[in-house]
């Protein structure tokens, strides 16, 4: 299964986690709005190699 990267917003992610408070639990909305609720910020590549002056 191949990985999807899709952008959201602080303000879509809130958004999306009261909408799922408000309906009553993750299970009554769409299985995407659960998605963006739970979204993550990606980890930034470090870069592993010593600095060299």
């Amino acid at each position: 299964m191949s990985q999807r990267i899709v952008k959201v917003t602080r303000d879509q992610i809130e958004s999306a986690k009261a909408l799922i408070r408000l309906r009553g639990g993750e299970d009554k909305v769409d299985p995407d709005i659960v998605l963006i609720a739970n979204a993550r910020r990606r980890p930034r590549p470090t870069n592993t190699e010593p600095l060299t002056p």
